[in-house]
C-alpha cells in the first residue's frame, strides 16, 4: 500500500475518493515536520498537537479536489500558518479577557473594602458619640492622632486624667461594639 501511495497519481487519486488510507499516509508523512513547525511558533507541544491535527481534520472535512501533490503540501502547510495565527489572536483576547476580569475584581474588591471601612468608620464614630463630653473629646482627638502630651495640653488637663478617658473610652466602645473586626481597631488605635 505504502509503495502504491508514493506514487502522486494514486495518492492523488485515493485523495479524490475520500479514501482514508490517503489521509493515513499524509499523516504519517507529515505530521512530524508540521507538529515541530506548530510548536516552533506557539511553544506548546499541546496545542501544536491539536492544531496539527484540526489540519488534518479539515482536510478530510473540506472535500476539496487536489490536483497536484504540491497543492496538497501547501493546503497543509497554509492551513497550520492559518491555525497559528487564529490561536494567537484567540490568545489574545483571551489573555485580554483574563486582565480586564482580575482588573474588575481588583476594583470591586476595592470598592467594597472602602464601604467596609467607611462602615466600620460610621460605627465606631456613633459609639464615640455615646460617650461622656470629655471622654468623647479625648477619644476623638485620639483617632486624629495626637498624642496624650498634645490632647492633655489642649483640653488644659492633665497627662494623667487623659490616660484615663482613653482607658474607660476603649472600656465604653468595646462594650458596645462586641464585633471582632470592630474590637481589633479599637485595640489597633489606641495600643
Amino acid at each position: 500500500m505504502e509503495e502504491e501511495v508514493l506514487d502522486q497519481e494514486v495518492l492523488l487519486d485515493l485523495l479524490g475518493r475520500n479514501d482514508n488510507r490517503a489521509y493515513q499516509y499524509l499523516y504519517s508523512c507529515y505530521y512530524v515536520a508540521l507538529k515541530s513547525l506548530a510548536t516552533c511558533y506557539v511553544k506548546d507541544n499541546d496545542v501544536a498537537e491539536d492544531l496539527v491535527q484540526d489540519v488534518f481534520i479539515s482536510m478530510l472535512e473540506s472535500g476539496y479536489k487536489f490536483k497536484t501533490v504540491n497543492e496538497v503540501k501547501y493546503f497543509l502547510y497554509s492551513s497550520l500558518k492559518n491555525r497559528c495565527i487564529s490561536h494567537f489572536r484567540k490568545q489574545k483576547v483571551r489573555d485580554k479577557y483574563y486582565k480586564d476580569i482580575l482588573s474588575s475584581q481588583t476594583e470591586e474588591e476595592h470598592f467594597w473594602d472602602k464601604v467596609l471601612e467607611e462602615d466600620v468608620y460610621a460605627r465606631l464614630m456613633a459609639a464615640v458619640e455615646t460617650l461622656p463630653p470629655q471622654c468623647k473629646m479625648v477619644m476623638m482627638m485620639t483617632l486624629e492622632g495626637l498624642k496624650g502630651a498634645e490632647i492633655a495640653e489642649k483640653l488644659h488637663i492633665s497627662l494623667d486624667t487623659v490616660k484615663e478617658h482613653k482607658s474607660s473610652g476603649k472600656k465604653k466602645l468595646a462594650a458596645q461594639l462586641k464585633d471582632g473586626e470592630l474590637q481589633c481597631l479599637i485595640g489597633l488605635l489606641w495600643f
